[in-house]
């Protein structure tokens, strides 16, 4: 329930703040403290410790896929380049994907797993973030603006994506 009311919620923003290099270096800060918050859950668990998935933890992770598939959207509409269309569309999903399974799994070996996951992945978004800044709007744009495929679920991003 919680899930479809946050849902219920973003959907009814405005695209307000529309995707730019702005926007892509906010994402890479956001990464970065998601990645030490992270580490931290990890880590309690790693001691024994119960790790404590706050709804402000789960909420900051599910804006972070959201702005993952904006961010998508805007590398595909610039003209961008297309493997960093790809890269965001598949953070907006395994975001999706992983805060699934913390919501679902009791199990600690589960819940570290999909820490582990996300830590990986937001280590990865801080490097992303400087290449979109770099390369998104520079003069070396993609050969051509057709949709080419990518391995990310566009089913999932879709689902992230502020329309």
């Amino acid at each position: 329930m919680k899930r479809l009311l946050l849902s219920l919620f973003f959907a009814a923003l405005p695209l307000g703040a529309q995707a730019n290099t702005g926007l892509a270096q906010q994402w890479g800060v956001e990464a970065n403290r998601l990645s030490v918050e992270t580490a931290t859950l990890i880590h309690a668990l790693d001691m024994g410790h119960a790790a404590d998935i706050s709804e402000t933890y789960a909420l900051d992770v599910y804006r972070f896929g959201r702005t993952s598939a904006d961010l998508a959207h805007w590398i595909d509409r610039s003209e961008g380049p297309h493997d960093l269309g790809c890269i965001f569309r598949g953070m907006a999903s395994e975001s999706e994907s992983q805060l699934n399974l913390l919501e679902s799994q009791l199990e600690i070996s589960d819940q570290r797993a999909s820490l582990q996951r996300l830590a990986g992945m937001f280590a990865d978004a801080e490097i992303i973030a400087i290449a979109a800044q770099r390369n998104a709007l520079g003069p070396e744009r993609a050969a051509s603006s057709s949709v080419q495929s990518c391995a990310a679920a566009p089913q999932r991003a879709e689902m992230l994506k502020l329309r």
